[in-house]
């Protein structure tokens, strides 16, 4: 359940940090951003990165062998 919750939370600030760059950056390069796929692309790399650093972090930890 705690992987889980930590997907769901990754997830949803993916979509409202990718959201506020495809925003900032649409601002800045006068275009119109297509936020559906915005928020996609956000969901998916957030849920790769959060789960890329739990792999290296639980795979790192010392202590897990003497448990």
């Amino acid at each position: 359940m705690k992987v889980l919750t930590k997907n769901i939370v990754a997830a949803i600030w993916a979509v409202i940090l990718g959201e506020v760059l495809a925003y900032i950056t649409s601002q800045l390069e006068s275009m119109t951003p297509n936020y559906t796929i915005v928020a996609v692309v956000a969901v998916i790399m957030g849920l790769i990165v959060v789960n890329c650093v739990d792999y290296i972090t639980a795979s790192a930890n010392p202590n897990k062998d003497e448990q």
